[in-house]
């Protein structure tokens, strides 16, 4: 513990940081302080819940993770012997989204010989833990160092820091095409190997998906289509994307992209769905494959998340966090089934095994994965 005049300094920082802070929300706020003429980088902890604890690093609680590490990062400088501070490191980070701080977005502020530095930086969704940093390294090299460059200084003029992780996404939240977010996985699930960066930036997966809004601006209205203007053939192009039979979820894309390269004729299914650009104007909306309908079907109904498996049941119609607009009627799938009939969805009673003939018209409501 820290005695004596020191402490009370660290009091007296205390009440301004809470002060200069509040208003910005900070969650974790820290003091540093050089203890002893051997120049150890210490420092001290507050937080809403949690005791005060010591020690060059220290562990915190965030909103979204319950344990990161916040670290100072210190070098000495040969020709004077002070201690430079280089880099901010936030560690152990959950990557996790949903439960973790995967999209969520951190927040680092500094004051530094009495002036104010702020960074953010995006946390990048992943199965496993990682490390973040505000430091003087060119932040473009990856997207885990944050938006500004922090100039290395002396370490005693570093009075305290402050970290925030906040937003993310879950089930129910407006996704980044405007959507609702209807699907939300830990882990992640491949996107296709057509995917461009818009729809997959981080290594090949896609963490959630979202549905078409129908309300606000540039709103999608449920209306029957054809399934395509080519009725009487699988799809099998010569070219890539050559078929559209996959069901699994991340697949909705290549599978649309492959309807639409087999036929463009306006106002079908697959191509009403890939011309859709939603409110913020993105060109990767597609028409679900048929375990993704699943997951939207169980969204629309109100019907609790289980296992992606888990079929449509129960529940009813728009009662799912943000759900609107849904008929009980049956939906399109971009899972082609063969020559004459493609897969469906019926809204009515959820179940998934129903096929339809291309020609039929069906409802259709467009999503995007990222």
């Amino acid at each position: 513990m820290l005695a004596g005049p020191l402490s009370k300094v660290l009091t007296v920082l205390r009440s301004f940081t809470i002060d200069l802070f509040s208003k910005k929300d900070f969650l974790i706020i820290a003091f540093f302080t050089l203890l002893g003429a051997g120049g150890v980088f210490a420092a001290t902890l507050i937080t809403i819940t949690t005791p005060d604890s010591q020690g060059a690093a220290y562990t915190a609680a965030t909103a979204c993770d319950e344990n990161v590490t916040v670290t100072a990062l210190t070098a000495s400088d040969a020709a004077t012997g002070q201690l430079y501070v280089a880099t901010i490191a936030l560690s152990d980070v959950d990557q996790t989204p949903s439960t973790g701080c995967g999209y969520a977005n951190a927040e680092v502020a500094l004051k530094i010989n009495g002036q104010m530095t702020y960074a953010s930086w995006t946390i990048i969704p992943s199965a496993t833990n990682d490390t973040f940093s505000f430091t003087g390294a060119t932040f473009s090299i990856n997207n885990k160092y944050a938006n500004t460059l922090l100039t290395p200084f002396q370490a005693d003029g570093l009075t305290n820091v402050a970290v925030k992780m906040s937003g993310g996404y879950k089930v129910g939240d407006i996704g980044p095409g405007g959507g609702r977010v209807f699907y939300a996985s830990t882990t992640g699930f491949n996107c296709g190997p057509s995917y461009t960066t818009t729809g997959s930036p981080y290594s090949g997966k896609c963490y959630y998906l979202e549905a078409a809004p129908t309300t606000g601006a540039s709103a999608w209205t449920d209306a029957r289509y054809a399934w395509s203007g080519n009725t009487n053939t699988l799809v099998s192009n010569a070219s890539a994307p050559e078929t559209a039979t996959a069901t699994a979820i991340g697949w909705g894309y290549r599978n649309t992209l492959a309807m639409v390269l087999q036929d463009a004729t306006a106002s079908k299914a697959g191509t009403i769905s890939r011309a859709y650009r939603g409110p913020n104007n993105l060109s990767d909306w597609y028409l679900p494959s048929k375990d993704e309908l699943n997951q939207m079907c169980k969204w629309a109904r109100g019907v609790a998340w289980t296992s992606d498996a888990t079929v449509c049941s129960g529940g009813t119609i728009n009662t799912g966090p943000g759900a609107a607009g849904f008929v009980e009627n049956y939906y399109w799938t971009s899972s082609d089934n063969s020559a004459l009939t493609a897969q469906a969805q019926d809204y009515l009673t959820g179940s998934n095994g129903a096929v339809g003939s291309k020609g039929n018209t069906f409802y259709v409501r467009p999503v995007r994965a990222f």
